[in-house]
């Protein structure tokens, strides 16, 4: 962590989040011990310049009092209950930093991480050259305000990528991830924000691609202001790739899978987009880019900011997501989201 330009740092023990959570299976690791506690361990730390709220993670400390004095000995006793501490990158080895007015870029040190080989970290150098001219077309078609400033992580293999982000699926198909932390102190609100590249995935890709991806991956930060749960991920990610294209249309799986009587009509649920092979995640991509193209040319972009902004306010409501959906649509445009699908279907299937 040295290197990293920390504005605050603070541990915290949160003994009202969960309580105890020890075992006695955790207690009988510690023999001779006064006492053996786990309670959940707030971590909140601000990079300067980059976090006006710090970031929120949860660590799950072993807490070991020996001759009236608490010691933190372990942080993976709860791992086998799935109850997993957060990982930075700088957890894993040595890191060096790259800036540039609206980014820094953390990673390793080629070989200094955990799976690191030769020909490590692509694109870590020179990467903050690509992400300005990214944030100059995020910023063309997200007029809505926010920071405009990120933090980019940039891990040593796939395998320290999937800790960090906790992920319970396979990552291969994944390039890059837009981070953000959630405090609960602070209710439902976003706090630091990230991306994370999968160093497999990504390297080799040509410059245009990478100026793509990052562009998609920024319009996900820029919408944390705005966002709420009830936003569905074809919303997300349609918008994401609408953006990262640069409004221009990129739809040559979808159109060969509509082609073959592959096209369902349906509008892609939130699952669709983490499980199954990577033909169909990427098809559910492709479909959100779709539909909200299908809205933006028929409303206009105004139209759909309004209609996320509407949608994203809702934190804590009651009723389904669905029908805060619908409700968000109907009041922006008049028509609800049934309806919706089934006008962008047919504008496809004739």
């Amino acid at each position: 962590m040295a290197p990293l330009p920390l504005q605050s740092y603070e541990l915290t023990a949160a003994w009202g989040r969960a309580g105890d959570l020890v075992r006695p299976s955790d207690a009988r690791r510690y023999p001779g011990a006064d006492e053996v506690a786990i309670p959940v361990t707030e971590e909140r730390y601000s990079i300067e310049g980059f976090d006006p709220q710090p970031a929120a993670e949860d660590l799950f400390y072993t807490f070991v009092k020996r001759d009236d004095r608490w010691l933190i000995a372990e942080d993976t006793d709860l791992d086998d209950l799935s109850f997993y501490s957060a990982r930075h990158v700088w957890d894993f080895g040595p890191i060096e930093i790259d800036r540039s007015p609206h980014f820094m870029v953390i990673s390793h040190p080629c070989g200094a991480g955990e799976g690191t080989t030769d020909g490590c970290q692509p694109f870590s150098q020179g990467i903050v050259d690509i992400a300005e001219r990214a944030l100059r077309r995020t910023d063309a078609y997200w007029s809505l305000p926010w920071q405009g400033k990120v933090v980019i992580l940039v891990p040593g293999s796939t395998e320290e990528l999937s800790r960090m982000i906790q992920a319970t699926f396979e990552l291969d198909d994944f390039v890059a991830f837009a981070y953000s932390t959630e405090d609960v102190e602070l209710g439902y609100e976003y706090t630091g924000h990230r991306i994370m590249l999968n160093p497999t995935a990504i390297s080799g890709r040509a410059e245009s691609q990478v100026l793509q991806i990052l562009a998609h991956e920024l319009t996900h930060i820029a919408s944390r202001p705005v966002s709420g749960p009830f936003v569905p991920v074809f919303v997300e990610e349609g918008i994401a790739e609408y953006v990262g294209y640069a409004g221009e249309r990129s739809l040559a799986f979808f159109d060969s899978r509509v082609a073959s009587g592959l096209f369902d009509r349906q509008l892609p649920q939130d699952y669709e987009f983490l499980t199954g092979g990577g033909a169909e995640i990427y098809n559910s991509y492709q479909e959100g880019q779709s539909a909200v193209r299908y809205f933006i040319e028929r409303w206009g972009l105004e139209e759909f900011l309004r209609f996320y902004r509407r949608l994203g306010a809702k934190h804590i409501a009651p009723g389904l997501s669905r029908w805060h959906l619908d409700r968000a649509m109907k009041r922006t445009v008049g028509v609800g989201i049934d309806a919706f699908g089934r006008a962008w279907a047919s504008s496809i299937a004739g």
